[in-house]
Protein backbone atom coordinates (compact mmCIF):
# COMPACT_ATOMS: atom_id res chain seq x y z
CA UNK A 1 0.00 0.00 0.00
CA UNK A 2 1.30 3.44 -0.90
CA UNK A 3 1.35 6.07 1.84
CA UNK A 4 0.85 9.81 1.50
CA UNK A 5 0.59 12.87 3.70
CA UNK A 6 -1.59 15.94 3.46
CA UNK A 7 -0.32 19.48 2.97
CA UNK A 8 -2.07 21.55 5.70
CA UNK A 9 -4.36 23.59 3.45
CA UNK A 10 -6.53 24.38 6.48
CA UNK A 11 -5.40 25.84 9.77
CA UNK A 12 -2.42 27.94 10.86
CA UNK A 13 0.51 25.67 9.91
CA UNK A 14 1.50 27.14 6.51
CA UNK A 15 2.88 30.66 6.70
CA UNK A 16 5.45 30.94 3.90
CA UNK A 17 6.57 29.33 0.66
CA UNK A 18 9.97 28.65 2.23
CA UNK A 19 8.46 26.71 5.13
CA UNK A 20 6.08 24.81 2.88
CA UNK A 21 8.91 23.88 0.50
CA UNK A 22 10.93 22.47 3.40
CA UNK A 23 7.91 20.48 4.60
CA UNK A 24 7.25 18.99 1.15
CA UNK A 25 10.90 18.04 0.70
CA UNK A 26 10.87 16.53 4.17
CA UNK A 27 7.86 14.35 3.37
CA UNK A 28 9.53 13.19 0.16
CA UNK A 29 12.86 12.52 1.88
CA UNK A 30 11.09 10.41 4.52
CA UNK A 31 9.89 8.08 1.75
CA UNK A 32 6.21 8.97 1.42
CA UNK A 33 4.65 8.38 -1.98
CA UNK A 34 2.33 11.37 -2.33
CA UNK A 35 1.35 14.82 -1.10
CA UNK A 36 -2.32 15.75 -0.92
CA UNK A 37 -4.32 18.97 -0.84
CA UNK A 38 -7.91 19.65 0.19
CA UNK A 39 -10.19 22.45 -1.03
CA UNK A 40 -12.32 24.91 0.90
CA UNK A 41 -13.33 28.22 -0.69
CA UNK A 42 -15.39 29.87 2.05
CA UNK A 43 -16.49 29.27 5.63
CA UNK A 44 -19.79 31.16 6.06
CA UNK A 45 -20.59 32.37 9.55
CA UNK A 46 -24.10 30.91 9.23
CA UNK A 47 -23.98 28.22 6.52
CA UNK A 48 -27.11 26.49 5.29
CA UNK A 49 -25.22 23.18 5.42
CA UNK A 50 -23.06 22.89 8.57
CA UNK A 51 -19.87 20.86 8.55
CA UNK A 52 -20.80 17.14 8.63
CA UNK A 53 -20.70 15.64 12.08
CA UNK A 54 -20.23 18.96 13.87
CA UNK A 55 -22.68 20.95 15.98
CA UNK A 56 -20.94 24.23 15.25
CA UNK A 57 -20.82 25.54 11.65
CA UNK A 58 -17.07 24.93 11.29
CA UNK A 59 -14.19 23.73 13.46
CA UNK A 60 -11.91 26.73 14.17
CA UNK A 61 -9.06 25.44 12.00
CA UNK A 62 -11.36 25.41 8.95
CA UNK A 63 -11.87 29.18 8.96
CA UNK A 64 -8.34 29.72 7.57
CA UNK A 65 -7.89 28.08 4.17
CA UNK A 66 -5.18 28.47 1.55
CA UNK A 67 -5.50 27.96 -2.19
CA UNK A 68 -4.74 24.31 -3.00
CA UNK A 69 -3.50 24.98 -6.53
CA UNK A 70 -0.91 27.46 -5.29
CA UNK A 71 0.21 24.97 -2.62
CA UNK A 72 0.45 22.30 -5.32
CA UNK A 73 2.71 24.66 -7.30
CA UNK A 74 5.08 25.08 -4.35
CA UNK A 75 5.06 21.31 -3.78
CA UNK A 76 5.81 20.65 -7.46
CA UNK A 77 8.87 22.91 -7.42
CA UNK A 78 10.14 21.65 -4.04
CA UNK A 79 10.02 17.92 -4.85
CA UNK A 80 11.15 15.55 -7.57
CA UNK A 81 9.50 12.17 -6.91
CA UNK A 82 6.25 12.26 -4.91
CA UNK A 83 2.91 12.29 -6.70
CA UNK A 84 0.54 15.22 -6.10
CA UNK A 85 -3.18 14.60 -5.52
CA UNK A 86 -6.30 16.17 -4.03
CA UNK A 87 -9.12 14.99 -1.81
CA UNK A 88 -10.96 16.65 -3.22
CA UNK A 89 -10.72 19.49 -5.69
CA UNK A 90 -14.12 21.15 -6.04
CA UNK A 91 -14.28 21.64 -9.79
CA UNK A 92 -17.37 23.87 -9.72
CA UNK A 93 -15.20 26.74 -8.43
CA UNK A 94 -13.67 27.01 -11.89
CA UNK A 95 -14.75 27.69 -15.44
CA UNK A 96 -13.75 24.70 -17.63
CA UNK A 97 -10.96 26.34 -19.72
CA UNK A 98 -9.53 27.95 -16.59
CA UNK A 99 -9.35 24.60 -14.76
CA UNK A 100 -7.95 22.85 -17.85
CA UNK A 101 -5.14 25.39 -18.13
CA UNK A 102 -4.38 25.25 -14.39
CA UNK A 103 -4.17 21.46 -14.28
CA UNK A 104 -2.18 21.19 -17.50
CA UNK A 105 0.28 23.79 -16.20
CA UNK A 106 0.68 21.85 -12.96
CA UNK A 107 1.24 18.61 -14.84
CA UNK A 108 4.01 20.33 -16.81
CA UNK A 109 5.59 21.96 -13.74
CA UNK A 110 5.57 18.66 -11.84
CA UNK A 111 6.93 16.78 -14.88
CA UNK A 112 3.91 14.49 -15.00
CA UNK A 113 3.39 13.82 -11.27
CA UNK A 114 -0.10 15.28 -10.96
CA UNK A 115 -3.21 13.29 -10.12
CA UNK A 116 -6.57 15.01 -9.62
CA UNK A 117 -9.12 13.92 -7.06
CA UNK A 118 -12.45 15.62 -7.71
CA UNK A 119 -15.77 15.85 -5.92
CA UNK A 120 -19.02 17.73 -5.64
CA UNK A 121 -18.51 19.24 -2.22
CA UNK A 122 -21.05 19.03 0.59
CA UNK A 123 -21.78 22.74 1.12
CA UNK A 124 -24.54 24.28 -1.00
CA UNK A 125 -23.38 27.73 0.07
CA UNK A 126 -20.22 27.31 -1.99
CA UNK A 127 -22.18 26.43 -5.11
CA UNK A 128 -24.29 29.53 -4.66
CA UNK A 129 -21.28 31.77 -4.05
CA UNK A 130 -18.86 30.35 -6.61
CA UNK A 131 -20.98 30.05 -9.74
CA UNK A 132 -24.64 30.34 -8.83
CA UNK A 133 -24.78 26.77 -10.10
CA UNK A 134 -27.90 24.66 -9.81
CA UNK A 135 -27.27 22.47 -6.77
CA UNK A 136 -29.50 19.75 -8.18
CA UNK A 137 -27.49 19.66 -11.44
CA UNK A 138 -24.09 19.38 -9.74
CA UNK A 139 -23.52 15.75 -10.73
CA UNK A 140 -24.23 16.43 -14.38
CA UNK A 141 -22.03 19.54 -14.27
CA UNK A 142 -19.14 17.48 -12.87
CA UNK A 143 -19.59 14.80 -15.54
CA UNK A 144 -19.54 17.51 -18.18
CA UNK A 145 -16.38 19.02 -16.71
CA UNK A 146 -14.59 15.65 -16.65
CA UNK A 147 -15.54 14.95 -20.26
CA UNK A 148 -14.35 18.42 -21.26
CA UNK A 149 -10.98 17.93 -19.53
CA UNK A 150 -10.45 14.69 -21.45
CA UNK A 151 -11.27 16.50 -24.69
CA UNK A 152 -8.86 19.32 -23.80
CA UNK A 153 -6.07 16.85 -23.01
CA UNK A 154 -6.52 14.61 -26.05
CA UNK A 155 -7.49 16.90 -28.96
CA UNK A 156 -6.02 20.05 -30.47
CA UNK A 157 -7.74 22.24 -31.54
CA UNK A 158 -10.45 21.52 -28.97
CA UNK A 159 -14.14 22.44 -29.19
CA UNK A 160 -17.03 21.80 -26.82
CA UNK A 161 -20.80 22.05 -26.89
CA UNK A 162 -22.99 21.03 -23.96
CA UNK A 163 -25.95 22.39 -21.97
CA UNK A 164 -23.46 23.84 -19.48
CA UNK A 165 -20.62 25.24 -21.58
CA UNK A 166 -19.68 26.09 -25.17
CA UNK A 167 -16.17 26.50 -26.58
CA UNK A 168 -15.51 27.25 -30.26
CA UNK A 169 -12.51 25.52 -31.91
CA UNK A 170 -9.54 26.68 -29.84
CA UNK A 171 -5.80 26.02 -29.94
CA UNK A 172 -4.51 24.03 -26.95
CA UNK A 173 -0.80 23.75 -27.62
CA UNK A 174 0.06 23.41 -23.93
CA UNK A 175 -0.08 19.63 -23.62
CA UNK A 176 0.04 17.51 -20.45
CA UNK A 177 3.17 15.47 -19.81
CA UNK A 178 1.04 12.42 -19.02
CA UNK A 179 -0.60 10.97 -22.12
CA UNK A 180 -4.32 11.58 -21.90
CA UNK A 181 -3.87 13.97 -19.01
CA UNK A 182 -3.50 13.51 -15.24
CA UNK A 183 -5.33 10.51 -13.73
CA UNK A 184 -8.73 11.43 -12.25
CA UNK A 185 -9.88 10.11 -8.88
CA UNK A 186 -13.50 10.44 -7.78
CA UNK A 187 -14.75 11.28 -4.31
CA UNK A 188 -18.27 10.91 -3.02
CA UNK A 189 -20.57 8.84 -0.86
CA UNK A 190 -23.46 7.74 -3.05
CA UNK A 191 -24.41 5.29 -5.76
CA UNK A 192 -24.12 8.09 -8.32
CA UNK A 193 -20.56 8.81 -7.19
CA UNK A 194 -19.63 5.14 -7.54
CA UNK A 195 -21.07 5.00 -11.05
CA UNK A 196 -18.85 8.02 -11.82
CA UNK A 197 -15.85 6.11 -10.45
CA UNK A 198 -16.61 3.23 -12.80
CA UNK A 199 -17.15 5.47 -15.84
CA UNK A 200 -14.48 8.10 -15.42
CA UNK A 201 -12.02 7.48 -12.57
CA UNK A 202 -8.88 5.52 -11.92
CA UNK A 203 -10.30 4.95 -8.46
CA UNK A 204 -12.36 6.05 -5.49
CA UNK A 205 -11.35 8.52 -2.78
CA UNK A 206 -12.69 6.65 0.23
CA UNK A 207 -12.98 7.69 3.86
CA UNK A 208 -13.16 5.88 7.16
CA UNK A 209 -16.27 4.87 9.04
CA UNK A 210 -18.31 3.16 6.33
CA UNK A 211 -19.66 -0.32 7.19
CA UNK A 212 -18.16 -3.17 5.18
CA UNK A 213 -21.48 -4.10 3.61
CA UNK A 214 -21.95 -0.52 2.35
CA UNK A 215 -18.42 -0.49 0.91
CA UNK A 216 -19.04 -3.81 -0.83
CA UNK A 217 -22.37 -2.63 -2.28
CA UNK A 218 -20.85 0.58 -3.58
CA UNK A 219 -17.91 -1.22 -5.14
CA UNK A 220 -20.32 -3.52 -6.95
CA UNK A 221 -21.95 -0.42 -8.46
CA UNK A 222 -18.57 0.95 -9.56
CA UNK A 223 -17.54 -2.34 -11.11
CA UNK A 224 -20.80 -2.65 -13.07
CA UNK A 225 -20.43 0.92 -14.32
CA UNK A 226 -16.88 0.18 -15.45
CA UNK A 227 -18.02 -2.92 -17.34
CA UNK A 228 -20.86 -0.96 -18.97
CA UNK A 229 -18.31 1.66 -20.09
CA UNK A 230 -16.03 -0.99 -21.58
CA UNK A 231 -13.40 -0.61 -18.85
CA UNK A 232 -11.67 -3.29 -16.79
CA UNK A 233 -13.17 -3.10 -13.27
CA UNK A 234 -10.11 -4.84 -11.80
CA UNK A 235 -8.02 -1.75 -12.52
CA UNK A 236 -10.07 0.48 -10.19
CA UNK A 237 -8.19 1.58 -7.06
CA UNK A 238 -9.00 2.87 -3.59
CA UNK A 239 -7.27 5.72 -1.76
CA UNK A 240 -8.26 6.04 1.90
CA UNK A 241 -8.31 9.43 3.61
CA UNK A 242 -7.46 9.42 7.33
CA UNK A 243 -8.21 12.60 9.25
CA UNK A 244 -5.83 12.66 12.20
CA UNK A 245 -7.46 13.59 15.48
CA UNK A 246 -5.52 15.44 18.21
CA UNK A 247 -3.48 13.21 20.52
CA UNK A 248 -3.63 10.20 18.18
CA UNK A 249 -0.64 7.97 18.86
CA UNK A 250 1.75 6.81 16.17
CA UNK A 251 1.19 3.18 17.22
CA UNK A 252 -2.60 3.37 16.87
CA UNK A 253 -2.37 4.99 13.45
CA UNK A 254 0.24 2.49 12.29
CA UNK A 255 -2.08 -0.35 13.33
CA UNK A 256 -4.94 1.25 11.42
CA UNK A 257 -2.78 1.60 8.31
CA UNK A 258 -1.79 -2.05 8.56
CA UNK A 259 -5.48 -3.05 8.63
CA UNK A 260 -6.17 -0.93 5.56
CA UNK A 261 -3.24 -2.52 3.73
CA UNK A 262 -4.45 -6.00 4.61
CA UNK A 263 -7.96 -5.14 3.36
CA UNK A 264 -6.62 -4.28 -0.09
CA UNK A 265 -6.56 -0.46 0.01
CA UNK A 266 -4.13 0.74 -2.66
CA UNK A 267 -3.12 4.00 -1.00
CA UNK A 268 -3.78 5.79 2.27
CA UNK A 269 -2.96 9.35 3.22
CA UNK A 270 -2.98 11.20 6.51
CA UNK A 271 -4.42 14.70 6.85
CA UNK A 272 -3.18 16.18 10.14
CA UNK A 273 -4.58 19.71 9.81
CA UNK A 274 -6.72 19.29 12.94
CA UNK A 275 -3.96 17.72 15.02
CA UNK A 276 -1.00 20.10 14.73
CA UNK A 277 -0.57 23.86 14.45
CA UNK A 278 2.90 23.94 12.86
CA UNK A 279 4.64 22.24 9.96
CA UNK A 280 7.48 21.13 12.24
CA UNK A 281 5.04 19.24 14.48
CA UNK A 282 3.39 17.67 11.45
CA UNK A 283 6.71 16.61 9.93
CA UNK A 284 7.89 15.16 13.24
CA UNK A 285 4.77 12.99 13.42
CA UNK A 286 5.22 11.95 9.78
CA UNK A 287 8.81 10.95 10.58
CA UNK A 288 7.76 8.78 13.54
CA UNK A 289 4.92 7.24 11.54
CA UNK A 290 7.01 6.18 8.57
CA UNK A 291 9.61 4.72 10.92
CA UNK A 292 6.89 2.72 12.66
CA UNK A 293 5.09 1.47 9.55
CA UNK A 294 8.02 0.49 7.34
CA UNK A 295 6.80 -1.20 4.18
CA UNK A 296 3.04 -1.70 4.39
Amino acid sequence: MKLGFGIPVLGPAVGSAHGLSAFCRGIEDLGYDSLWVADRLVAPVAPHTPYPGEQQPFPPEMTRSLDPLLLWTVAATATRRVRLNASTLNTFYYEPPHLARLLTTLDVLSEGRLEVGVGLGWMKDEHDIARSADWHQRGKILDDMLAFLQAWWTTNPVAWESPFFTLPPTHADLRPVQAGGPPIWIGGASAAAMRRVGRSGVGWLAFEGLPDDVMDAWWSIARRAAEDAGRDPDTLKTAMRINLEPNTSVDSLAAKLTRHAESGVDEAFVDAFAAFSTLDQTLDFADRLIARTGQL
